[in-house]
Formats: structure tokens, C-alpha cells, sequence
């Protein structure tokens, strides 16, 4: 897709992570600690989880170039997991817009179980947690 190429111009993958890697989770949920993201993320999945991360649309665009460029795309960094029992996990955040690049406010703009094609979705990162830990998975070693 054209738009796709032009979407991300001011925003890197390599920007992104690095937004990302440092930045405090409790930015993200206050309900969490000041860990860095990928700390906390390593933490509660347990050793050293295989985070595939993809630079994208948020799922904002529609295909029709019309309505798609006339906006500001906002553009989101989400990781992938493949968890124990077939379980996908994941989680975007939102880094900035087409235009304006990165934002200063990153937020989770989307976070997910999916299991079989049934999709569990999430509003807060502590949720996830929360989940994981009665699913028997581990969260991490203390308790929040």
C-alpha cells in the first residue's frame, strides 16, 4: 500500500523501541511500577520471551486513500508473544502521529490474549497481569 510507506516517515521502529524500552510502565498504568516496559514485560513472562515488534497503523487505516490521507495516522509499536498453551499476546502502544511524530504521552492503545481464534482484549496493562497470574502463568516474583 502506498500510504503504508509515507505513514511512519517521522516515526523509526528503532525510535519507537527505544521509546518503548525505557520508558517507565507505570507511564503506561499507574497501577504498575517504574520499571522500564521491556523489564516488566520480562518479568512477567518469566525469562527471556521471544517479542517480535512491529511498527503500524493502530489498526486506524481503512484502505481508502480518500479518507486515509486526510488524516493524521497515528502509528503504534506492538510487541507479539507466543505464549505457553498456543497463546498469542499482544500489546500496542500508541508512540505518535504521521505528522507530528513522536508523542510525548505514549498510551496502550490496544492489549490481547488470543487462544484459537478467540481473542481476549484488555484495557490495562495490570489487567493482563492479573489475568496471566490466574491462568497459572507466572507474573513475576512478587506481588502487585
Amino acid at each position: 500500500m502506498l500510504l503504508a510507506g509515507s505513514a511512519f516517515s517521522q516515526i523509526t521502529a528503532d525510535k519507537a523501541i527505544g521509546l518503548i524500552d525505557e520508558l517507565p510502565v507505570s507511564r503506561l498504568d499507574s497501577a504498575l511500577p517504574k520499571t522500564p516496559f521491556i523489564l516488566w514485560l520480562k518479568e512477567l513472562l518469566g525469562g527471556t520471551p521471544h517479542v517480535q515488534w512491529e511498527l503500524n497503523d493502530c489498526g486506524t487505516l481503512t484502505g481508502v486513500p480518500t479518507v486515509d490521507d486526510t488524516r493524521d495516522v497515528p502509528s503504534c509499536m506492538e510487541a507479539t508473544v507466543m505464549l505457553t498453551g498456543e497463546r498469542i499476546l499482544g500489546i500496542a502502544i500508541f508512540v505518535g502521529t504521521e505528522s507530528k511524530g513522536i508523542s510525548q504521552n505514549p498510551r496502550v492503545a490496544n492489549i490481547y490474549i488470543e487462544k484459537d481464534g478467540e481473542i481476549m482484549y484488555f484495557k490495562r496493562l495490570s489487567e493482563l497481569e492479573k489475568a496471566l497470574s490466574l491462568s497459572g502463568k507466572k507474573p513475576g516474583s512478587d506481588d502487585r
